[in-house]
């Protein structure tokens, strides 16, 4: 009985093993939640010809396998399904289908539903399509490609553009081709751009557009520091702001102006307060042009979205060309929605010919006050008026642009040939450079 039995077992022991020699047995498929860390014989294993080299594990929830000529080298082929991910080190790849080469895994095809999740930097990328490279730790994603990331204080960035390209060893991050940067603070857009995730940092190409609320801005070289949100533009910087303010007629109505500010430098610096307000730093060749007025200075800044403060700091520079006045110092205050002006720190005024352009007369104190709405500047400490033939000298002064006179008070006295004359006021006229002394003129030092 035995005798008879052994040929039997011996033919089908046979068949069984020609069975497994024409069917390659696919790899165990591990879902990513329960994966342990460790070599899987058949899933991912490494290359031992590669110096440097380390498992991928992979898998779905079905599997097509196959032998393939590619380039005349015989390849294995896998086809994964249905929730399928490849797991690159700490960043997981997942798509509603992965093709992939090799049972290493050195290169595959993501295809629809493409999400590369990046835990440990925060950062997620999704497309329509992807391909990855094992070896090269790299992985280009198409179709729609959409970067997610957020800095410390919890606000979302998105970046979509063409086509990109992220480093997975370095975490840099290649994007080009219509590349869109959307803060909620403010949009980028330019053709290309390198993010730097472990300087949080983004550059782009020369000359990209930022626009916000009611702004525009420009330059040759942009430099975005995701984590601390500051933007910091260099060369031909420009920043265009638009404000709607009201103004009161004469006969009491109410209208709404449209106003555009100008901001220019060499180099400007976007940043946030610790009160979360938008502060943009100006520096070299600083330069602010709002409706008749220009100013400039070493360093200027804007306060908040709609610029409602503007600072200036050393060598400033304010020319009013309706009124024909230039005022100069090194601190400035300017409070937009106030109109009100605060200059000090040798402050000076200088009046202007209104044919020739001439100063006719000038005038330094320790400090000026510009109310704009009213058209009129108080002057104060050590006033001191200097015309032509004459000079005038008081503790304060106020000058009414409507009038165009100077009201100076405060022992105001005039030195005219070393001719001390004296008064209770004197008014004076800076564009003709006369005066009229009153209230109890007398001569005197």
């Amino acid at each position: 009985m035995v005798k008879r039995a052994f040929p039997f077992f011996c033919f089908f022991l046979l068949l069984f093993t020609n069975f497994l020699s024409s069917h390659v047995r696919p790899p165990l498929l591990f879902s990513p939640d329960s994966l342990e860390r460790k070599p899987i014989l058949g899933v991912g294993e490494p290359d031992p010809a590669r110096k440097e080299s380390f498992p991928t594990y992979w898998g779905g929830s079905s599997l097509t396998q196959e032998d393939k000529q590619i380039q005349g080298v015989k390849v294995t082929y896998f086809t994964l399904e249905g929730g399928a991910w490849i797991q690159h080190k700490k960043v997981k790849l997942s798509a509603s289908k992965i093709e992939v080469l090799g049972k290493d895994a050195y290169k595959a095809f993501l295809k629809n539903g493409v999400e590369v999740d990046d835990q440990e930097n925060g950062t997620t990328l999704r497309a329509g399509s992807g391909d990855y490279d094992k070896y090269a730790e790299i992985v280009v994603i198409k179709e729609r490609p959409r970067m997610f990331f957020k800095d410390k204080s919890g606000k979302t960035t998105v970046i979509s553009a063409q086509l990109i390209e992220r480093q997975l060893s370095t975490k840099i991050t290649k994007l080009t081709g219509g590349v869109v940067i959307s803060h909620p603070d403010v949009t980028i857009l330019c053709k290309e751009a390198l993010f730097q995730e472990s300087e949080n940092l983004i550059t782009t190409d020369p000359n990209p557009f930022l626009v916000s609320k009611d702004r525009y801005l420009t330059g040759e070289k942009l430099s975005f520091y995701t984590n601390d949100n500051r933007i910091l533009l260099e060369q031909n910087t420009v920043l265009f702001q638009t404000s709607y303010e009201k103004r009161q007629s004469e006969n009491e109505e109410e209208t709404t102006e449209k106003v555009i500010t100008i901001l220019k430098g060499d180099r400007l610096e976007s940043s946030s307060d610790e009160k979360g307000e938008r502060i943009v730093t100006l520096k070299g060749n600083s330069t602010v042009l709002r409706k008749h007025l220009k100013i400039t200075a070493d360093i200027l800044q804007s306060v908040g979205t709609d610029s409602h403060t503007i600072r200036g700091k050393n060598n400033i520079k304010i020319e009013d060309r309706e009124n024909r006045l230039i005022l100069y110092g090194n601190v400035l205050d300017y409070f937009r929605k106030e109109e009100y002006m605060h200059i000090t720190d040798d402050g000076k005024m200088e009046f202007l010919d209104s044919k020739t352009g001439a100063v006719t007369t000038t005038m330094t104190a320790q400090e000026f006050e510009r109310f704009l709405d009213k058209g009129e500047t108080v002057i104060r400490g050590n006033v001191l008026i200097k015309a032509k033939g004459s000079q005038a000298m008081g503790e304060y002064a106020t000058y009414v642009e409507e009038e165009e006179i100077i009201y100076l008070e405060g022992n105001p006295r005039m030195d005219r040939a070393g001719k001390i004359l004296r008064a209770g006021k004197i008014l004076f006229y800076p564009r003709e450079g006369r005066a009229i002394l009153t209230e109890g003129v007398h001569l005197g030092n």
